[in-house]
């Protein structure tokens, strides 16, 4: 058996455990102290948004991303409404996304014909992960941990839907090709954790623009790049002669894009630190 077979059973274990924790944090202890908790107030969409501006540390007339952000913050909500219903931990939530982008990943690196999977995975994962801030707002159970837990799940998951294309382009594609996907691939997994580190810390210095600037390298914009060159990568396994190109240009052309990307955010983040108003304190 290869890594990749060990990998696979290693993601198996996991998600055997995931299942089994999900299970009996909604089996009723019959010996606990404490009541179960009420279920949650159902919350208007209104109220959702308020409670996301909040939770982001967002004015209330706040709107990063524009109308179309305000109308995809819909999915979440309906998403996420009956899992808060029904008690799901958000820190669990998470936990899933995190996984799934993990199986995207590893799934990616079995070969040209698994990268249709691999790409609806990667945008499958983007989803959960918008759904746990949801359950958490509609729970009102948004905490310091879930904050810093999310963040951190997400860059692990970042770096795992970048990592699994890059493997099988170095492994499967020409080898000038599998040079370019693995530049290309560290250029966008090393900018996406600056672009990252640049907006923490813009925050910690109480730049306005930090909390709202929505950059073109943003985590949306890579979780759809991705899984919809996954998707083209692995439809052009069924088209013969196109097979072979999109493998090889594929994922090192859209990582290469990522990599501009984020670049620009970086250098929008810095740009907005440098206005007047925008002063550490």
């Amino acid at each position: 058996m290869d890594w990749t077979g060990w990998v696979g059973i290693a993601l198996g274990l996991t998600g055997a455990v995931i299942l089994a924790r999900t299970v009996a944090s909604r089996t009723p202890n019959r010996h606990a102290a404490t009541p179960p908790s009420p279920t949650p107030v159902p919350m208007s969409f209104a109220d959702y948004q308020a409670g996301w501006r909040e939770a982001h540390l967002l004015g209330e007339e706040a709107q990063p991303g524009g109308r179309l952000a305000a109308a995809y913050l819909r999915l979440p909500y309906l998403l996420g409404a009956p899992l808060a219903r029904a008690g799901t931990d958000p820190d669990l939530i998470t936990m899933v996304a995190l996984w799934v982008a993990l199986v995207a990943g590893w799934t990616a690196t079995l070969g040209p014909g698994w990268a249709a999977a691999a790409g609806t995975l990667t945008l499958v994962a983007g989803v959960a992960d918008s759904v746990d801030g949801a359950v958490a707002v509609l729970q009102g159970r948004t905490s310091a941990f879930g904050f810093v837990w999310d963040s951190t799940a997400d860059r692990l998951a970042d770096l795992a839907v970048i990592a699994g294309p890059v493997v099988l382009v170095a492994t499967q594609a020409d080898p000038g090709w599998g040079a370019a996907a693995v530049a290309a691939g560290t250029a966008a997994a090393g900018l996406l954790l600056l672009l990252e580190y640049v907006r923490a810390r813009a925050q910690a210095g109480q730049v306005p623009a930090a909390w709202s600037l929505v950059t073109p390298g943003e985590r949306p914009t890579r979780v759809i790049v991705l899984g919809l060159t996954g998707l083209a990568v692995g439809a052009a396994q069924l088209g013969g002669g196109l097979a072979g190109a999109a493998l090889d240009a594929g994922y090192p052309l859209a990582l290469g894009v990522l990599a501009v990307l984020e670049a620009v955010g970086c250098a929008q983040l810095l740009l907005a630190a440098r206005r007047p108003g925008a002063p550490l304190r």
